[in-house]
């Protein structure tokens, strides 16, 4: 058969299946998967039947079980497939694991398409099965046209040279070994073997983009050329190869150019302005952190414009704290950096030497007696405050818009932004400050940089309380 032939021939190709593998069918019923489950059948049968005529212990090529996604999204017609995939795993004495979604609720709790829905669905799904299971791959029945679907998909939405590479082979644990085929080549073999399925009426539907793609689009490419998805399929191939080369430049480029300190990130601007594809290379950095084309390019014309202090949110920038990030375009560099939106706190109600760790700072407490070998500290590392003018227990948190303090050695008070400001601090510095303040809410220590006036040490001061920055 020439089909199994260039399936084993694809398979060997890409290594896509080692023959300990335990392989995970997703079988939906649809001619694409029930073709592709014969072949992995007839590959298992053909490598035991090869083992018995050489004399080893037959060992099948691939330890098989089928998943079906029931997402009850065709009335009967979902539930006929389920039987159907059921019957079949039956027979052919594979195990089968059914899962029903609630696919409209999901997608309205969710606000996504009923088709992405059901993409997130099954892909969890099939991920939480792979990990319970231990299997070692998961068999997708993607062929050619699929992938020539997507390529025309992705070019509509304005993708990049990464969204037109198209599907792999393999990506993680997720294999497609019928890329090699298209779709009339999947329907010959189907009936010339006499290969049951059932047909989802809604693939015929050209309300939804792929369908209107797959029916009306690549129809008029086969009259403009015979071997017109042959060709698409070899262009898309070669994207994917220039796609890999692009992505290591790229990778190797940023590598050269950016500071990287814990969750900090930044470039200097000049590695953009002076760059006659700076605005795309900055799209390839920040897109790593959830920003889209729309905001590199106002990010380009921030930094050409010489903004400073301008910030970004990403589309999860307002929802998931420990994920959030921020682009801030200082005058010098760019900066991308995780965004606290909440207020880490510590607080401290001891009287006693101790100390905490915050970040990568260990800051150590202690209580001295200024009479008792005591100097004054003049190090912005070692705070020392007169210890009856703080009131416990003490707090220290992030900056908050508004807040006021009276530095050491000035006669008023001063906004924190504008201290800030004085000393150059950047977005990112001002945002993962430490501030100490007293049960009172006096600002007694902007950490590691000035203590307030207000609780300075004095000839009257009796007892210090002082802090000293480890690291």
């Amino acid at each position: 058969m020439i089909m199994l032939t260039e399936f084993k021939k694809y398979i060997e190709r890409y290594n896509l299946i080692d023959k300990d593998d335990k392989i995970l069918l997703a079988l939906s019923g649809g001619v694409d998967s029930m073709v592709l489950a014969r072949l992995l059948l007839l590959s298992q049968r053909d490598y035991e039947t090869t083992s018995q005529r050489v004399g080893m212990q037959s060992q099948s090529q691939c330890n098989l079980a089928f998943a079906h996604c029931n997402f009850h999204l065709r009335g009967e017609d979902s539930n006929r497939d389920e039987r159907f995939v059921t019957d079949f795993a039956r027979e052919n004495n594979i195990p089968i694991y059914i899962n029903h979604f609630d696919t409209e609720t999901y997608a309205k709790e969710n606000s996504l398409s009923i088709e992405m829905a059901a993409r997130e669905l099954r892909y969890n799904w099939f991920k939480e099965l792979k990990e319970i299971h231990n299997f070692d791959k998961v068999a997708l029945a993607h062929h050619g046209d699929d992938q020539i679907e997507t390529f025309f998909i992705n070019m509509l939405r304005g993708s990049g040279i990464k969204g037109l590479k198209g599907m792999k082979p393999q990506n993680d644990f997720y294999i497609r070994p019928m890329l090699f085929s298209n779709r009339n080549q999947i329907m010959t073999f189907a009936k010339e073997n006499d290969i049951q399925w059932v047909e989802d009426y809604t693939n015929q539907e050209t309300v939804y983009l792929r369908n209107k793609i797959r029916h009306q689009i690549i129809p008029l490419f086969d009259e403009i050329k015979d071997n017109a998805r042959q060709c698409l399929n070899f262009s898309i191939e070669c994207l994917s190869s220039e796609n890999e080369l692009y992505r290591n430049l790229i990778d190797e480029k940023l590598a050269e150019i950016e500071f990287v300190k814990d969750d900090y990130r930044s470039v200097e601007n000049r590695h953009f302005l002076n760059n006659e594809n700076g605005k795309q290379l900055l799209f390839e950095w920040v897109r790593r952190f959830g920003f889209n084309y729309e905001q590199a390019e106002s990010m380009f014309e921030a930094m050409r414009n010489e903004k400073s202090g301008v910030v970004f949110y990403n589309d999860n920038g307002q929802q998931t704290t420990d994920n959030s990030l921020i682009a801030s375009v200082q005058k010098d560099i760019i900066e991308i950096f995780k965004n606290r939106f909440d207020d880490d706190e510590f607080q401290i109600f001891r009287f006693s030497d101790f100390q905490i760790q915050i970040d990568s700072q260990i800051l150590r407490f202690s209580v001295l007696n200024k009479y008792e070998n005591f100097k004054l500290i003049k190090d912005v590392s070692v705070a020392q405050f007169d210890m009856d003018k703080i009131t416990f227990p003490l707090k220290l948190r992030h900056w908050r818009k508004g807040d006021k303090f009276k530095p050491l050695g000035m006669k008023g008070s001063k906004l924190l932004s504008d201290f800030f400001n004085d000393l150059g601090f950047t977005a990112y510095q001002k945002r993962n400050v430490w501030i100490m303040e007293d049960a009172k809410g006096l600002i007694l220590w902007v950490v590691g940089y000035r203590i307030s006036d207000k609780v300075k040490i004095l000839d009257t001061t009796n007892v210090i309380f002082q802090c000293d920055i480890m690291s």
